[in-house]
């Protein structure tokens, strides 16, 4: 008897805990909420962003290229990434030491050094090398004419991502990691700027030195982000939800 007493007075304070959590969270949210609505009522009553311009460049031809070359480079070099992912990923677990060691030293290096700094070696790659010949005799090709900024790019791109690739590929579910590996390398794209490609970025900081409006097409760039990034997310998700029901059709 005193046993179920003490049980009933335990379940009644678990309740009024939970009853006491639940309102405190509501109360956070109804606050959240608040300050949400009202940044975003600032946003919109703020002269400085100039919502006019922020319409007016979201489909400029120049942004909309910009767009198009974005989408291009991030699927080729997420191809390229992912297939140097799965290359590494064979040879660690080949059970060749040699191999191993170097798969491991790739991920290390690459894996390590930020990207920008790759895209910026392997855009200067020519002052080190002027010629590249393959160790072949009568094989002369000039380093200078060969890396365009965009072959550097890609490079560059490629083998950073690529070492990550070959970490989140070992996940048992892979396709979730293509789908992180594409979000990221979709984000990385935007460092190419700094090599003059016009890129969403790079079209964005051109016009910006034409037209000084810094803000406003900060602004159409962050929302393309957006609108890309979610797309590819969403692509991935029902391509989940395609698996999920191909496995139990299966069943």
């Amino acid at each position: 008897m005193t046993e179920t007493v003490a049980a009933d007075r335990t379940g009644r304070a678990d309740a009024t805990r939970l009853i006491q959590r639940g309102a405190i969270e509501w109360v956070i949210a109804a606050l959240l909420a608040l300050l949400l609505m009202r940044f975003l009522w600032s946003l919109a009553r703020n002269e400085n962003l100039l919502p006019g311009e922020v319409v007016h460049h979201l489909l400029h031809p120049d942004v909309l290229a910009g767009v198009w070359l974005t989408i291009r480079l991030t699927a080729l070099v997420f191809a390229m990434a992912s297939a140097i992912g799965l290359v590494v990923i064979r040879m660690e677990r080949s059970g060749n030491p040699l191999l191993g060691g170097i798969a491991a030293a790739y991920v290390w290096v690459f894996g390590s050094i930020p990207v920008l700094v790759q895209l910026l070696l392997w855009s200067n790659i020519a002052l080190v090398f002027p010629d590249i010949t393959f160790a072949i005799p009568g094989v002369h090709i000039d380093a200078m004419r060969l890396v365009t900024p965009v072959h550097a790019a890609i490079a560059g791109l490629a083998l950073a991502l690529g070492a990550y690739a070959a970490r989140a590929l070992q996940d048992d579910d892979r396709l979730t990691a293509s789908g992180d590996i594409l979000v990221t390398t979709l984000q990385a794209t935007s460092l190419v700027s700094v090599l003059s490609i016009t890129d969403l970025l790079g079209v964005v900081q051109a016009l910006e030195e034409r037209n000084h409006l810094i803000i406003p097409l900060l602004t159409v760039a962050a929302i393309w982000y957006l609108v890309m990034v979610t797309a590819a997310r969403g692509a991935i998700h029902l391509a989940r939800l395609a698996r999920g029901r191909g496995q139990a059709h299966s069943r």
